[in-house]
């Protein structure tokens, strides 16, 4: 059984009032007052628990402490951008980061010029305060204890600033001096360029036009990406309106680029270049259009480049050969005078557009100066006496064959023609000396001219030249000496061949095709 609390007699004493004392003596009896005195163990027991509540206070405190202090310091084991700052103050940071902006350079390029920035040159700066805390923001304060056992690597990116007008004041000396040369230069530096067929304005007065604002947002987007080469490009450059003008002015005519075709078939562009030569850029920025040169462009320059009836034309047999001929009556003949008028209307529009060419005679393609006939063709090679058919561009067949006598009346025509009739048993003859009452056979010669019949009949010169069968004949090309025998014995013109081979060449051809005749 417990024990039974312990209790203590004590004796209250009065106040100590010398009156209330002597009332006291005379007239009451001490008062008592019973206390319960605890057992010395449960006291002991007490006091037994302060020292671990003491102890957790303070460890709370110290870690609290600690948070508060890396709310405005870094943690252990912290960089930022790669430097150390453990346990520096936001404020360090921001001082460092602050002065590094006194490091920074740059170089801008551009047509003509190459400019060093400094941070002096511009107030180049950076925001410190603002990066030191962007810094503090991304630790956790909180979990301080940890970064003694853990590293942490933050990053920030300083946000710059400079004087945008001092900047461009580094780019005013190049842009008087374009000015002043600008000044000096014909139709204040507009020119026809080749190479973009177009009016330009003078690579030398290129950096008169370049433009504030798209400068100093070509130095903003170069600073931002950590350019240390900065480039001033095209995009940088504004024209200005008076310039823009003559260039509007002489690039109206310009942009009426003409495409020309003829029968449908493509021929030509007139770009640039040929319309700047019928053009004049007045002083006052105004541009004279010279209609006449157009109007003589047609039957002159035009004509003479698209035009190939009867000129030289080289081509590339398929057999690799490469061949020059000239002479003839296939190719294209156009309508010059008409053409002109043509071209002057397309030119007024100021518009891009494709022009018929009108024609008097037509060809298979343009091809100035070279092959403008289709890829079936027979090709007539005088100095080997042999023709070769070909259709399609393929090789078909050859024939050995005789033509007319050269150096005589009697030669054959070189030249590039087309088979102007194409029919079957055909008498050939000057019926004017053909005696009367004289019914000629095969081959006859009468006085001052000839009669012959034939099975096959190609004609490509009007009705009196062509390709035909000479049955009158067992040889063809060479004798059998070996010699040529249209150097002795050729023909009135005309092509003589085989049966055979007259009989195979008229099965692959027809009305209009090409016949080449060349040495």
């Amino acid at each position: 059984m417990a024990d039974a609390p312990k209790h203590q007699l004590v004796t209250e004493e009065p106040a100590e009032d010398t009156q209330s004392k002597t009332q006291a003596n005379t007239t009451e009896a001490p008062k008592h007052q019973l206390v319960t005195v605890e057992p010395v163990e449960k006291v002991r027991g007490r006091r037994l628990w302060i020292i671990p509540a003491a102890l957790a206070g303070l460890v709370s405190a110290a870690y609290i402490g600690g948070s508060v202090y890396f709310m405005s310091h870094f943690l252990p084991n912290t960089t930022v951008n790669g430097t150390d700052v453990s346990y520096q103050p936001a404020e360090q940071l921001a001082e460092s980061i602050s002065q590094s902006a006194d490091d920074f350079s740059a170089t801008v390029k551009g047509a003509g010029f190459e400019i060093p920035l400094t941070a002096a040159d511009i107030d180049y700066a950076y925001d410190g305060n603002s990066c030191a805390e962007g810094a503090l923001s991304q630790q956790n304060p909180w979990t301080w204890p940890l970064s003694f056992n853990e590293s942490q690597s933050l990053t920030v990116e300083p946000e710059a600033t400079y004087n945008a007008e001092k900047a461009w004041s580094l780019f005013e000396p190049f842009v008087e001096e374009g000015k002043q040369k600008q000044g000096g230069l014909a139709n204040q530096g507009v020119y026809f360029d080749e190479a973009s067929d177009h009016y330009i304005v003078d690579p030398q007065v290129h950096n008169a036009m370049l433009d504030h604002s798209l400068v100093i947002s070509a130095i903003d987007s170069g600073i931002a990406s950590g350019d240390s080469t900065i480039e001033i490009g095209e995009d940088c450059y504004k024209v200005d309106p008076e310039t823009q003008e003559r260039l509007d002015n002489a690039n109206f005519y310009c942009d009426a680029k003409i495409h020309l075709t003829m029968n449908g078939v493509d021929a030509i562009d007139i770009d640039g270049k040929q319309i700047n030569s019928w053009l004049t850029v007045n002083e006052d920025g105004t541009v004279t259009l010279d209609e006449q040169a157009v109007l003589d462009y047609g039957p002159g320059e035009l004509s003479d480049l698209l035009d190939s009836v009867g000129k030289p034309r080289t081509y590339t047999r398929p057999d690799g050969e490469e061949i020059t001929v000239e002479g003839g009556t296939y190719g294209w003949l156009i309508d010059g005078a008409a053409s002109s008028q043509l071209i002057l209307e397309a030119l007024k529009s100021g518009k891009a557009q494709t022009v018929e060419i009108p024609t008097f005679q037509n060809a298979d393609r343009v091809d100035p100066g070279g092959q403008d006939w289709p890829d079936t063709y027979v090709d007539v090679d005088i100095s080997e006496q042999l023709a070769r058919v070909y259709v399609d561009g393929e090789f078909i067949m050859d024939a050995e064959l005789v033509t007319g006598i050269p150096n005589s009346k009697y030669e054959t025509p070189r030249g590039v023609y087309y088979i102007t009739e194409h029919e079957e048993q055909v008498d050939l003859y000057n019926p004017g000396n053909v005696p009367e009452g004289v019914t000629p056979q095969g081959f006859e010669i009468f006085e001052g001219g000839w009669y012959s019949h034939v099975d096959y009949w190609m004609a490509f010169i009007d009705s009196s030249t062509g390709l035909h069968n000479s049955d009158w004949r067992t040889v063809y090309g060479r004798d059998y000496d070996g010699d040529l025998i249209y150097l002795y014995n050729g023909s009135h013109g005309c092509i003589n061949m085989s049966y055979d081979d007259a009989q195979q060449m008229y099965g692959l051809t027809e009305l209009g095709d090409a016949v080449i005749v060349h040495d």
